[in-house]
């Protein structure tokens, strides 16, 4: 199970698939809330999810790549979006 800090990167990455270098990435997720999410640095995060194969890291410079959702990512994202609409339609009182 992702935690709410890799989701976060994983929605950040995916809408912006390819724009965002580590630079970038950092100061979006600080500024939706990284804070309160993870308590680790989004680079660990970030290299947690290239490793599990669902982001990869690419581009002219090795030093500073750009970073795309893959489609094991996009799969695991949305079954995470899947399972919090069910979870929030069992909470609904009809």
């Amino acid at each position: 199970m992702l935690k709410p800090g890799e989701i976060l990167l994983l929605r950040l990455i995916r809408a912006n698939n390819g724009k965002l270098n580590f630079c970038t990435l950092d100061r979006a997720a600080w500024r939706n809330g990284w804070r309160d999410l993870d308590k680790r640095q989004v680079f660990d995060a970030t290299y947690s999810l290239i490793d599990m194969g669902y982001v990869i890291a690419e581009g002219e410079n090795p030093g500073m790549p750009n970073y795309w959702i893959t489609d094991s990512g996009m799969k695991i994202l949305q079954e995470f979006v899947e399972n919090r609409l069910l979870r929030d339609d069992n909470r609904c009182v009809y």
